[in-house]
C-alpha cells in the first residue's frame, strides 16, 4: 500500500502533465514510422500498423493498443519489443503485466522466437521475493535472479546491463527501489492495463519514465477492470484504470491514429459465438478470422446442438440456488449435474475432445468449487473450472457456463455487492467470449433475462433454435442506450 502512495505522490510532483491528462482536442504529434519493418511474426495490417506507430513515437502522451478478446493485442506487444531489441541496440525495455501468469506467457513469447534469438544475458525475469520457486517453469529459470530458491532482485551493477525486464506492475518497483534512475528506460510496456488500478499503473511510471520514455497501454476497457472490494473507494475513482481514463480523451475516443491502434480481426471464436459481443461492446466491428481447426472433431459435440450451423445453446434449468451458513457464495446443484452430464457428452466421443479443450465457467466460488469436486469424482480434473476473473486472457475450445442463480429475490444484493454476473456487462463479455468453437450457458432464464445482455443472449439463442430446457419466459424489451465504443461508468470488478 506504501508503494502505491509514493507512486500517486511522485506522479503528481514529476511526470509530465501530457503523460497523465493527454490534450482533449486535436493536436499535432508527428510520428515518423518507417516502412522497412520485417514483422518477425505473422501480423494483419492493424497489428503492423501499431508496431510501426511504436518504433516511431517519442515520449508522451501514451500510445495504446486497444485489443478486444482474441485479436491478438499480446502478440503485437512482443512483435514490437522484439523490433525494439533487435534493431535498436540502446533501448532499454520495461514489460509490466497485471499478474506473474502474464509476466511470464510474454518472456515465453520473447524466448521462444527463433528467428531473433533473444540472448539470456540480455533479458531478465523480475520476481517477487514472496513467489515460489517451484511456480515458475524451468525454461523460465535462467531468465531469473535468486538465492537458495528465493527470489531476489539483482543489484543495480547487474540490472543496467538487461535490455529486456518483465515484471508485475508491483514488482517494478523493485528496480528504482535498487537504484535505477528515471529515465534509464527507452520504453515501457503495460499489459492487460485496463486490469491495473491507476496507483498500481503509477508504480512503473512515476518512478522510472522520463520525458523522452515511450509509454504503450495494451488492454481493452471493455474487459474487466481492477479488483476494488471498498464502496468508498470505487466512488472516489479507484476502479477506474489508468488505459479507460484515456479512454476519456478525445483523442483516444476518436482513434487517432498518433495516439491509438484499435485491433479488430478476431482469430479465436466462430462467427456465431463473436457476433453479440461485437455488436453490443464494439459497435459490430470486430471481424471473425478464425480458420477452422480441421484436427478437431465435431462429432462429439454436434449432437448437442438442435442447430448445427449456430454453436451457441443456452440450456434453461429451473434449479436451485443454495448458500452454505453466512457464506456469501451461491452454488446451485442442479446446474452442476448438468454442467458435468454435458462434459461427459463431449468426452464420449473421444474423437479430438480432450480435457484441457473444456472449460467451465461459474461466477460464484462455490459453484466452482462443486463442479470441480465432481468432476474429479468422474476422474476428470483437467477440465479448467474457475471464475469470469480466472479466465480473462485464456481461451478453450469449448465454453460451459453456469449462471448459478434460480432466484429473484437476492439479485439487488448481488447488484449492492457485484456478485455474480447480473448487472456487470464486462464480466458478461468476458464470459462469451473465451470459447473458440462451442459457447452452453446452463442456466434459469427467467432470472439472467432481468438482465438486458443476457436477455440479449438468451434471445438470440432462441431465435437460432438453440434453446432446450425448461419454458421461455413472456418476452420483455429493454430500454437499453446502444453500447458505446467504451464505458462511460467505472463498473466494480471483485472476485466473490
Amino acid at each position: 500500500m506504501r508503494r502505491l502512495y509514493r507512486a500517486v505522490e511522485v506522479a503528481a510532483e514529476s511526470l509530465e502533465t501530457n503523460l497523465l491528462f493527454p490534450p482533449q482536442s486535436t493536436t499535432n504529434r508527428s510520428i515518423q514510422t518507417s516502412t522497412q519493418i520485417v514483422p518477425y511474426t505473422p501480423l494483419n495490417e492493424e497489428q503492423l500498423r501499431a508496431v510501426e506507430m511504436i518504433l516511431g513515437c517519442k515520449g508522451a502522451p501514451p500510445y495504446v493498443i486497444h485489443g478486444p478478446p482474441g485479436t491478438g493485442k499480446t502478440m503485437t506487444l512482443v512483435e514490437a519489443i522484439l523490433q525494439l531489441y533487435s534493431t535498436r541496440k540502446d533501448a532499454r525495455i520495461l514489460v509490466c503485466a497485471a499478474s506473474n501468469s502474464a509476466a511470464d506467457h510474454i518472456l515465453d513469447k520473447l524466448i521462444s522466437n527463433a528467428v531473433v534469438g533473444v540472448k539470456q544475458n540480455e533479458v531478465f525475469r523480475l520476481n517477487a521475493t514472496s513467489r515460489a520457486y517451484e511456480d515458475v517453469q524451468a525454461k523460465s529459470i535462467p531468465f531469473c535472479f535468486f538465492e537458495g530458491f528465493i527470489f531476489k532482485c539483482p543489484p543495480l551493477e547487474a540490472l543496467i546491463h538487461y535490455r529486456v525486464i518483465i515484471s508485475t506492475y508491483m514488482s517494478s518497483s523493485l528496480l528504482y527501489g535498487q537504484g535505477i534512475h528515471r529515465g534509464h528506460f527507452s520504453h515501457i510496456f503495460l499489459d492487460e492495463a485496463g486490469q491495473a488500478s491507476e496507483p498500481e499503473s503509477m508504480v512503473p511510471i512515476s518512478n522510472l519514465c522520463g520525458r523522452e520514455t515511450v509509454v504503450v497501454l495494451a488492454g481493452d476497457p471493455m474487459q474487466l477492470g481492477p479488483v476494488v472490494y471498498s464502496n468508498h473507494a470505487n466512488e472516489f475513482g479507484l476502479g477506474k484504470s489508468y488505459l479507460e481514463r484515456l479512454f476519456e480523451c478525445e483523442l483516444y475516443v476518436t482513434r487517432e491514429e498518433s495516439f491509438i491502434t484499435k485491433l479488430v480481426r478476431n482469430y479465436r471464436s466462430h462467427p456465431a459465438i463473436l457476433h453479440l459481443p461485437s455488436k453490443l461492446f464494439y459497435k459490430g466491428k470486430l471481424l471473425a478470422c478464425r480458420e477452422e481447426d480441421m484436427t478437431l472433431s465435431k462429432s462429439s459435440w454436434l449432437s448437442l446442438l438442435p442447430n448445427k450451423e449456430f454453436p451457441v445453446l443456452f440450456h434453461g434449468i429451473q434449479g436451485c440456488d443454495e448458500r452454505e451458513g453466512n457464506n456469501p457464495s451461491w452454488f446451485n446443484r442442479i446446474e452442476t449435474s448438468k454442467v458435468v452430464d454435458i462434459v461427459k457428452k463431449l468426452m464420449a466421443g473421444g474423437k479430438g475432445i480432450r480435457e484441457e479443450d473444456i472449460g467451465v465457467i461459474a461466477p460464484y466460488r462455490q459453484q466452482v468449487i462443486k463442479i470441480t469436486q465432481v468432476l474429479e469424482s468422474f476422474d476428470m480434473s483437467n477440465v479448467k473450472v474457475g471464475s469470469v476473473e480466472q479466465f480473462q486472457g485464456q481461451e478453450r475450445e469449448v465454453i460451459i457456463i453456469s449462471t448459478v442463480r434460480s432466484t429473484a429475490k437476492h439479485n439487488e444484493f448481488d447488484r449492492t455487492y457485484c456478485l455474480g454476473f447480473l448487472s456487470n456487462p464486462r464480466r458478461f463479455n468476458v464470459a462469451v467470449t473465451r470459447a473458440k468453437s462451442l459457447l452452453i450457458i446452463v442456466g434459469n432464464p427467467h432470472i439472467v433475462s432481468k438482465d438486458p445482455y443476457w436477455h440479449k443472449l438468451l434471445w438470440h439463442c432462441s431465435e437460432n433454435n438453440s434453446y432446450q430446457g425448461c419454458p421461455l419466459p413472456e418476452r420483455q424489451y429493454h430500454a437499453q442506450k446502444e453500447s458505446e465504443d467504451y464505458p462511460t461508468a467505472t463498473i466494480r470488478d471483485t472476485k466473490e
